[in-house]
């Protein structure tokens, strides 16, 4: 009787088993499982805990002062730049190349607010600038996406009233979140020798074609959710989908795309759940403070860490001053998801690397 017992455990077991392996071995299982989710959840490397302070400080004061003065919509067009400028630095960036990095990323800033100023929130103008500066950061290291997310963010909330000076606001938020964010160089081993200044590499084809490709994508998605007056709304989430997840090689696009689809998902959840509690100008504050030290203290570690927090960060900047339903952190999660899919797509079809078309055919 025990024989048959421990004889049916053993067989329901393997059974399970070849459930799994599919007449393989179960190694095979969960390589298959592990591709089609495609993320990787362990930390790569250590975190950076004092930027994520630094970025906590720089986003949470603006706020704190503007719901002070009875100004809260004047602190989060300040948070806004500092939320741009203080992207993740190289962590073998120098001091000098992080001032270079920061002060190309400051004048971007400023740019985009001087153009919503120029263009008076009128989307149809925001259609090519999108486009240009999203070109224009691909072949630009130091400028990178910030030139195309200042475009899309600052052009769709329009001139500030108030401030009095164009592009006042970005060039302040900007300059407050460089000085914080500057002297906070990476930390190195006592046995390493500090590395030298990068050279700038290069541009090759590809980037040239991957600057076209991206100018091309975001033109059309641009122009289509303006002419279905969704781009000052909602619509500028499927920009930032595509902006966020083209690179210039199919595979690297594959594993940007699945893990924003990943983050975005489970932090469009984490933001619906907020805004069901409809919380107020000092709630929020808390919220970004404590999100935004996470977001940038823990980016070096998983890139996947920072695309969980980034949604509800901008989600709750872009819409600080007024109330948000629930349900729109599920619209904007599944832009971004149209968005990846586009951007896997357009990587291998739309001027693919050479090798590409060598396999395809």
């Amino acid at each position: 009787m025990n024989r048959s017992r421990s004889g049916f455990g053993s067989d329901g077991g393997r059974e399970r088993q070849r459930v799994c392996a599919d007449r393989g071995d179960p190694p095979s299982c969960r390589a298959r499982l592990k591709a089609l989710v495609g993320v990787d959840w362990r930390a790569q490397a250590s975190a950076d805990w004092p930027a994520g302070v630094a970025a906590g400080i720089a986003l949470a004061a603006p706020l704190v002062v503007g719901t002070v003065i009875g100004h809260p919509k004047a602190g989060a067009s300040l948070t806004l730049p500092a939320l741009l400028v203080v992207m993740p630095l190289p962590q073998k960036a120098n001091l000098g190349e992080r001032a270079r990095r920061l002060g190309a990323r400051t004048v971007a800033i400023t740019l985009a607010g001087l153009y919503s100023f120029l263009v008076d929130a009128r989307v149809w103008a925001l259609v090519p600038a999108i486009a240009v500066a999203a070109a224009a950061g691909a072949v630009l290291p130091r400028v990178g996406n910030t030139l195309g997310l200042a475009t899309v963010l600052v052009g769709i909330s329009g001139p500030l009233e108030g401030f009095g000076i164009p592009a006042l606001p970005q060039l302040a938020g900007s300059l407050w979140g460089a000085v914080l964010l500057l002297p906070l160089l990476p930390r190195r081993d006592s046995t390493t020798r500090p590395a030298p200044p990068p050279r700038a590499p290069a541009r090759t084809r590809q980037d040239w074609l991957h600057a076209a490709r991206l100018a091309l994508l975001l033109a059309t998605a641009s122009a289509t959710m303006a002419a279905v007056h969704r781009l000052s709304g909602q619509g500028h989430w499927l920009i930032t989908g595509i902006l966020l997840s083209l690179r210039p090689t199919p595979e690297a696009t594959q594993a940007k795309a699945r893990q924003r689809i990943v983050g975005n998902t489970l932090g469009g959840i984490a933001a619906a759940l907020v805004l069901l509690t409809h919380p107020g100008p000092w709630p929020v504050t808390a919220i970004v403070a404590a999100t935004s030290t996470l977001a940038y203290a823990l980016r070096p570690a998983n890139y996947l860490y920072w695309c969980l927090a980034f949604p509800l960060l901008l989600l709750l900047l872009t819409d600080f001053d007024r109330p948000t339903p629930w349900y729109t952190a599920a619209v904007r999660a599944g832009l971004v998801l149209v968005g990846a899919v586009v951007s896997v797509l357009a990587s291998r079809w739309l001027w693919p690397p050479t090798q590409v078309l060598a396999s395809a055919n």
